[in-house]
């Protein structure tokens, strides 16, 4: 796929966090949509939705804090890798946790990369990076 435009759904609760990383994104050179939820729940029913409903395109990524009101970002990943139509989208972990049990789990449950939140947009701007070859490898 050429850099048209990618559908990024990011869950995340933190608005600055949401801030940086449309930021890293945009400062990247990517051209995207971004859809916003935050909380793991919302998440949850938009994947259901696309699932109920052929119409609806699955996202080309999805950005996942692990740290979410009312579903955590696990079972959301959880519920992402069971989905009928986006088992294969990737999914990046974005999280301020540098648990190893987290890291490990989040491997567990078909995570696609790991990315610590940093808390400076410079070291923020690598996200981009990230992304671009997480798309890249997808559109292979």
């Amino acid at each position: 796929m050429s850099e048209s435009q990618y559908e990024i759904v990011l869950v995340e609760d933190a608005d600055p966090d949401v801030f940086l990383v449309r930021e890293a994104l945009e400062l990247g050179g990517l051209r995207f949509s971004l859809r916003v939820f935050e909380d793991g729940e919302k998440a949850v029913e938009f994947v259901e939705r696309v699932d109920r409903d052929e119409s609806l395109p699955c996202p080309h990524l999805v950005l996942l804090d692990l740290n979410l009101p009312k579903k955590p970002g696990a079972e959301v990943l959880e519920h992402v890798r069971r989905s009928q139509r986006c088992a294969d989208v990737p999914v990046i972990v974005l999280t301020s946790s540098d648990s190893p049990k987290d890291r490990e789990q989040t491997a567990r449950l078909g995570a696609t990369k790991y990315f610590r939140k940093p808390s400076r947009l410079a070291e923020f701007m690598r996200l981009s990076d990230i992304v671009r070859d997480v798309l890249g490898a997808q559109a292979q």
